[in-house]
């Protein structure tokens, strides 16, 4: 069962590379594909952490759950900002008289 595991985890790495280019490519945003990426190379590191529970393997998965965690705090972050102006950068403009 280790071996198969140990052949699936970099074959969803790819898989997740490929899934988080294909989302951005389509939605032509980082916020969308960060944590679409993230998100799946945190089940390959969960996958691999059933499989072998080395200290190296628990490292690794509680780093990419603690970029996704910061990740996802600054995505929430910039989308509060945006919405708190209303999307639109403001631009210095000459007042009317």
């Amino acid at each position: 069962m280790s071996s198969i595991i140990d052949m699936a985890v970099p074959l969803l790495v790819a898989v997740a590379v490929l899934i988080g280019g294909g989302v951005l490519a389509t939605t032509r945003a980082v916020s969308a594909a960060l944590p679409v990426l993230l998100d799946l190379l945190l089940v390959a590191g969960l996958l691999r952490l059933g499989a072998t529970s080395t200290w190296q393997t628990i490292g690794s998965a509680a780093v990419v759950v603690l970029i996704r965690r910061i990740v996802s705090f600054g995505i929430a972050t910039s989308h509060r900002s945006l919405d708190h102006t209303d999307g639109r950068r403001s631009v210095n403009r000459p007042r009317a008289r």
